[in-house]
């Protein structure tokens, strides 16, 4: 990650309100976060979100069946 998309995350993060919540991490190394439905810095409802952070991959060497099933399928209850 460049110097500026990690000042750039750190803005946003701080504007949005998002609070990540760390679910796991798996035998690749990717981590799994659950954000809460919140409210943003202009009152609009953002609704949750499941996220993976890849474990310093890009997008184009992923393979099929690198991030589970169960975490793209199914919605926290």
């Amino acid at each position: 990650m460049s110097w500026w998309s990690g000042v750039w995350r750190s803005v946003w993060s701080a504007l949005s309100r998002e609070v990540r919540e760390h679910v796991g991490t798996d035998h690749l190394g990717n981590k799994y976060y659950y954000v809460a439905e919140y409210k943003n810095w202009r009152g609009q409802t953002i609704r949750e979100k499941r996220i993976v952070e890849a474990a310093n991959r890009k997008e184009v060497d992923y393979e099929a069946g690198d991030i589970p099933t169960e975490w793209e399928g199914n919605t926290k209850e």
